[in-house]
């Protein structure tokens, strides 16, 4: 008796998930015509999972004419029967105000409905109102607690959301935990940032650690990266000095913009550090940095032009790049400029 049941239960949930899964194929193939009469059979029969669907379709008008009130109701049904998106959707109609009157009360207790139900979505959205505390009284430990749940799903905006707070709180530590997931994941950013952290930090501070992971992140394209390692290269305080590989992560990053990274490329070039000095070129690099606002590429411009060396000698250009750097608040710029109006006396 008991395996006729079981067969029996197996004949009718079979046919029934199949139309179920014909019918979310066919929505995300945007045929809401096709989608809808899969989901209305199974919504009439009481499945939850298509009366969201049902709601959804109806909301945004797929299908089906848009009608808010409808959508809500749909929602209300399957949010009750236990379907987390569906408390998630209701949520935001409250929170709102689409298709009944604006409830921030009742949008956070379906929110939270859906966010202790699992859903990834409903606990990201839960944990950012809490964090811009607008709607809801502003409370960031709660916020961290649902940006948790998130990540621990392998929400990866999370995981980034949570090292954002554990750095506010100076939470080296946790900031570092999540850090090296994401890293772990090949996530650049993450990567250059668990670098940093392990390099600054004065109690965790792993000098090895922090240049394997500047190097992966700059391997990976990460300007930043690039020129941190590069400069830690061509420091060699904590690493063996390597001029040539300082180079070329200079150019590196020098290649995609990076202002710092074009004012490191042409000091070595114009120290002839680990190639052939040659000033003129790194006048050109100066001049690249300078032009993106660097205030003390601007002032070396400024005195090249000055002294004549990598560029011919203009007095003119010269005073121009110093008031630049200057305006800045460039201390040797302005020191510069006063020298060259005693000279004028």
């Amino acid at each position: 008796m008991k395996q006729f049941f079981l067969l029996v239960c197996l004949f009718i949930s079979s046919p029934i998930f199949a139309t179920l899964n014909d019918g979310i194929k066919a929505f995300n193939k945007q045929k809401y015509d096709q989608a809808l009469q899969e989901f209305k059979t199974l919504a009439a029969v009481g499945n939850a999972e298509a009366r969201y669907y049902m709601g959804v379709m109806q909301k945004n008008g797929y299908g089906m004419p848009a009608d808010a009130g409808r959508a809500l109701g749909w929602f209300k049904k399957a949010a009750s029967q236990g379907f987390a998106p569906a408390s998630r959707e209701l949520a935001n109609m409250y929170l709102k105000g689409e298709g009944v009157e604006q409830d921030i009360q009742l949008a956070l207790v379906s929110l939270k409905k859906a966010a202790v139900g699992g859903d990834e979505q409903a606990q990201m959205e839960l944990a950012q109102l809490y964090v811009a505390g607008e709607n809801i009284e502003k409370n960031i430990a709660e916020a961290q607690h649902w940006f948790e749940q998130a990540a621990t799903q392998g929400n990866a905006k999370a995981q980034m959301e949570l090292v954002q707070l554990y750095l506010t709180e100076k939470n080296t530590a946790g900031a570092i935990r999540w850090l090296e997931q994401l890293a772990n994941q090949g996530d650049a950013q993450a990567q250059y940032q668990l670098a940093k952290l392990l390099y600054q930090d004065g109690n965790k501070k792993d000098v090895a650690q922090a240049v394997k992971w500047y190097q992966q992140a700059a391997e990976a394209g990460h300007v930043d990266a690039q020129y941190s390692l590069a400069y830690l290269l061509m420091d060699g305080q904590f690493v063996e000095q390597d001029y040539p590989g300082a180079f070329a992560l200079f150019n590196q990053a020098a290649q995609s913009d990076h202002r710092y990274a074009q004012f490191m490329l042409g000091y070595m070039l114009d120290q002839g550090m680990g190639v052939r000095q040659n000033s003129k070129t790194a006048f050109n690099w100066y001049l690249k940095a300078a032009q993106q606002g660097y205030d003390e590429a601007q002032f070396v411009v400024g005195y090249m032009y000055f002294s004549g060396k990598g560029a011919t000698k203009n007095m003119t250009s010269a005073k121009d790049w110093f008031k630049k750097a200057a305006a800045q608040g460039n201390v040797k710029a302005k020191k510069m400029l006063a020298e060259m109006q005693s000279a004028k006396r």
